[in-house]
């Protein structure tokens, strides 16, 4: 996508009011992003309303697209996905409500091959914490790249894990902005998997971290994905709003298995019950 066309894109995308199913529509009524633009307001405000289309032709997005531009073009590992692009990933394009564009950073041909969605326990046991590493691990030594939110917790060891592997595959999916830290904790990974891995947001630049946005990041985790394994959770955790979007999206969830004493792992039970596959071995995955 040439330059000016990404800035149209951009300013769309980043019009207050314009969520996903918006942008969504308009590209159903008129094709592509410049022919919203070139239709005029009176013929977008039939589709949107007149405040919407009030907006879109304003000028209030143009310093957002700005500062995402100079971002882009300041380092070599920077790119955008548009949902539009070739390259947005065919299955993250099929889920209900795909992103309309990614800010990514990293190792770009991680987006291809086969993925897993790690998932689990912000608090996890000794237990949890050993499992996440080793399969981590061995996915990524079996040519799987791992994908977790990069969160404290499971998320950060299974990315770990993927890491100790030369070559490791992990991509990160992130709740804030692509250029913030969150959690502060997790600042070396970051930063490794920036280099050595993938970060991937749908969130502008600067965005907080913000409740609402770390289950919604969620669905791009499961979205990317050939399966989710939840690896420890409890009955009522995060983790199982993620084992939800799998279910909805036609995904397989795996689940590993723990002690009856330990609440942790009492969400795994409850997903092995509901028909989950129970998982002991990383060939359990490669074989599913």
């Amino acid at each position: 996508m040439l330059e000016t066309q990404l800035a149209q894109y951009l300013q769309l995308t980043f019009t207050p009011g314009v969520g996903v199913v918006t942008f969504l529509r308009l590209l159903q009524q008129f094709g592509d992003v410049a022919n919203v633009y070139s239709a005029g307001q009176t013929e977008v405000a039939k589709v949107v309303g007149k405040g919407v289309a009030g907006s879109i032709f304003s000028d209030n997005a143009l310093p957002e697209v700005e500062k995402t531009l100079r971002w882009l073009n300041s380092a070599p590992q920077r790119f955008l996905v548009t949902l539009v692009d070739d390259e947005y990933p065919a299955e993250l394009a099929e889920i209900a409500m795909p992103p309309t564009v990614l800010f990514m950073e990293g190792q770009r041909e991680l987006l291809s091959g086969r993925k897993v969605a790690m998932v689990g326990s912000r608090h996890p046991t000794q237990q949890g914490i050993q499992n996440a590493l080793a399969f981590g691990g061995e996915l990524a030594a079996a040519g799987v790249t791992v994908v977790s939110g990069l969160a404290a917790g499971i998320d950060r060891y299974s990315h770990e894990g993927a890491l100790t592997v030369s070559g490791g595959r992990t991509i990160a999916v992130i709740g804030t902005g692509i250029d913030l830290v969150y959690p502060a904790s997790n600042r070396e990974l970051f930063q490794r998997i920036r280099h050595e891995g993938l970060l991937i947001s749908e969130y502008p630049l600067a965005t907080p971290a913000l409740a609402n946005n770390f289950p919604r990041r969620n669905r791009i985790i499961v979205g990317l994905s050939q399966a989710c394994l939840v690896v420890e959770s409890a009955i009522d955790g995060g983790s199982m709003i993620s084992a939800d979007f799998a279910l909805e999206m036609g995904r397989d969830v795996l689940a590993i298995p723990g002690s009856i004493h330990n609440p942790m792992a009492r969400g795994c039970h409850k997903l092995i019950k509901q028909g989950a596959k129970l998982c002991e071995t990383v060939s359990d995955i490669l074989e599913e």
